[in-house]
């Protein structure tokens, strides 16, 4: 089964009828079929997101999770060490956490595909072998 890494955005899209990305990420979801991953980072960064904007919207996307729709993977130490090299190397972006930590998880589970709305950073980032990610969204779009 393939697999595809979510990023934060597409998460809080997903539940936010009023984001401009809720209609293409909803549209691509119901299509896909696959294994979607994602690091417990990324879900910490939509719950706060999405506890912002609503109760409601939090108490819908952990429901979605809990479920199962997502295969949320914890940080090991391995990971910290890349994400502390990887947030030297990209230091005059400031990169977020959550993406360092995808960016990790990818190299880890040898993933090169990513759900995102971040076009612009991860358009910058390169794994190890010096690619960058597939944002399956922007194809999506075209």
């Amino acid at each position: 089964m393939q697999k595809l890494l979510v990023d934060s955005g597409p998460l809080v899209a997903l539940f936010d009828v009023d984001d401009r990305w809720h209609h293409p990420v909803t549209d691509f979801l119901e299509k896909y079929r696959g294994e979607l991953v994602t690091s417990a980072a990324n879900v910490t960064e939509a719950a706060w997101i999405t506890a912002s904007a609503s109760d409601r919207m939090l108490a819908n996307l952990l429901t979605w999770l809990h479920r199962g729709a997502v295969s949320i993977h914890n940080l090991e130490l391995q990971d910290l060490r890349r994400i502390a090299a990887l947030s030297a190397q990209y230091r005059s972006l400031r990169p977020d956490f959550a993406d360092l930590a995808l960016l990790a998880l990818a190299e880890r589970l040898k993933l090169d595909r990513i759900l995102t709305l971040d076009k612009k950073d991860f358009m910058v980032y390169r794994l190890k072998n010096g690619r960058a990610l597939h944002n399956v969204l922007a194809v999506a779009a075209s």
